[in-house]
This record gives C-alpha cells, structure tokens and sequence, in this order.
C-alpha cells in the first residue's frame, strides 16, 4: 500500500542523494490545479506491466490515463520508496546507495507508462538522454535548465507547502523530460543513480 504523502522538490534540507517526503498531503492551486488535470496521450495498446515483486502499477496507469500528471507523479516517487525495501519505506525516503538495486522490471514498467501516455515526452529515460547528449554533457546545471527545473533568476524551482508549486504538470506547456520530479536541493547522487540505472540498457530504450 502506497503512502499518501507529498513531496518537496528543491525545498527540504536533504542529505546528499536522499530522496524525502512528507507526510502531509498538499495540492495545488490556481494554475497548477487546471494543470495536472490535462488530458493525456491517448493510448492504443496498454504497455507491458512487469513486476519483479508483484508491484500493483494500476494507480500509476490511471492517473497517467487521466492526464493526472501530479498525482503521477507524486505514486511515482512513493513507488521508488516502496521497491527500495523496508528500509526505505520506515525512513521516508530512498539513500542513493539504493537505487542499483530498483528492479528492472518495475523501473521499465514505470518508465513504460510515463513515456505511453506523455507520447514520449516525459520519464527517467527521457531524462537520461538529455543529461548524456552533447549539449548537456552530464552537467547538472545545463540539465536542470534544459529540462526547465530552474526559474528565469537560475534557481531552483520549489514544491513548498506555503509557497506553492512552481513546476509544470500540463503536457504541452512542460519541457521534454520535466517529469517526473527528484530533489537536487540538496545534492544530485540519487537523481544521478537514476539516471544511469542499468534499466536504460535496455533495447526498447535505446534510441
């Protein structure tokens, strides 16, 4: 059973490579709430759902079905916590260290899902793409801008619960590869893991 809880990106004071959530629900307003209740791709084969320990990606599906992309986003990382093992589901959060041993199975059928009913234009994949092309060449700060996890001031943006939510969750307003979302406030080796995690090896996500 997936926790409810509620993720700050970029706000909470984070060891390095710690992925952290609350345990306090918070939603969006205004924009942000019109936002996450676009429409998604529409899909006409259902992607392969594989699970190397009977992992239930039916809440996953259905919010990325109804273009819910902030609740996606949100069972996404609840998920990770919850494949990273007792540890990290009693802690809150996934150590970096953890993040090798994600099975392959359910980060593809994670990355399966968001890549079907985004067309393409959002998950780790997609992500690990644009860190390792040229352009970026695995530096953070261009990747960050890239990906448009920075504001127009070169800062981070944040998810804080009396601040609000700065990023996009509309599928045509958001840059490829904004979503989904993992702290760096604090540093980048959990983001980092899951970049190069040896799911992305596979044929079907080579380009």
């Amino acid at each position: 059973m997936l926790a409810s809880v509620t993720f700050a990106v970029a706000a909470a004071a984070l060891a390095p490579g710690m992925m952290r959530v609350s345990r306090q629900m918070s939603q969006p307003t205004g924009s942000r709430l019109a936002a996450a209740c676009m429409s998604a791709v529409e899909v006409d084969v259902t992607p392969v759902m594989e699970s190397a320990c009977s992992f239930d990606f039916i809440p996953l599906k259905a919010a990325l079905e109804e273009g819910d992309f902030l609740t996606a986003d949100q069972i996404t990382r609840d998920a990770l916590i919850t494949l990273a093992g007792e540890g990290a589901v009693k802690r809150g959060y996934v150590y970096f260290s953890e993040v090798p041993r994600l099975p392959q199975e359910d980060i593809a059928t994670i990355e399966r899902l968001w890549l079907a009913y985004s067309g393409g234009k959002f998950g780790y994949s997609v992500q690990a793409k644009v860190f390792s092309s040229k352009k970026i060449g695995g530096n953070f700060d261009r990747f960050f801008e890239r990906i448009g996890w920075k504001n127009k001031e070169g800062s981070l943006l944040r998810w804080l619960p009396d601040k609000g939510n700065e990023f996009i969750y509309e599928l045509d307003a958001a840059p490829e590869g904004h979503l989904p979302l993992t702290s760096a406030l604090r540093g980048t080796q959990l983001l980092q893991g899951l970049l190069e995690h040896k799911t992305w090896e596979r044929e079907e996500f080579s380009d």
